[in-house]
């Protein structure tokens, strides 16, 4: 194996890692998008309760118990949205380093085949030398073997 196969080889490897962190973030971003919209549903279930506990007869405890709980609710939902925003910026990150890296192993893949290509055309030029070579020999010894010895007549 030569030294650009062994470096290909870590390339792509390096490119699978990616990849997989790429799908881990990815995950990770989706999870927190759906806990984003399973606060905001949240928000507005209390947020109709609190209107109708409202158009009732007023229980000023019930209302600012619920009234607490949306200033609550609202505040897990800018925490949320924060950490949405870190991981869509920690998303990014990994996103450059896959295209990094899957560039670096497109680099690499281009000089292995180069290196191969230039190797099959010197096995190729090698070959034909020794074929040239093989023919240059039999075409003497057909004029030895039949008298004519190549150096003039006898």
């Amino acid at each position: 194996m030569s030294a650009i196969e062994s470096l290909l080889n870590l390339k792509r490897w390096s490119e699978d890692e990616a990849k997989q962190k790429f799908a881990v973030v990815l995950k990770e971003l989706e999870a927190e998008e759906k806990r984003l919209v399973g606060l905001e549903e949240e928000y507005r279930h209390a947020d109709r309760k609190f209107e109708s506990a409202s158009n009732e007869l007023i229980d000023i405890a019930e209302i600012r118990r619920l009234n607490y709980y949306l200033e609550h609710v609202l505040a897990r939902i800018r925490r949320q949205k924060k950490v949405i925003e870190l991981k869509e910026i920690e998303m990014e990150k990994v996103r450059k380093a896959l295209q990094e890296a899957s560039k670096e192993k497109k680099t690499f893949e281009k000089l292995d085949e180069k290196q191969k290509s230039a190797l099959r055309k010197e096995f190729k030029r090698k070959e034909q030398l020794g074929t040239d070579g093989h023919a240059g020999i039999r075409h003497r010894e057909d004029g030895l073997s039949s008298g004519g010895g190549g150096y003039g007549k006898k």
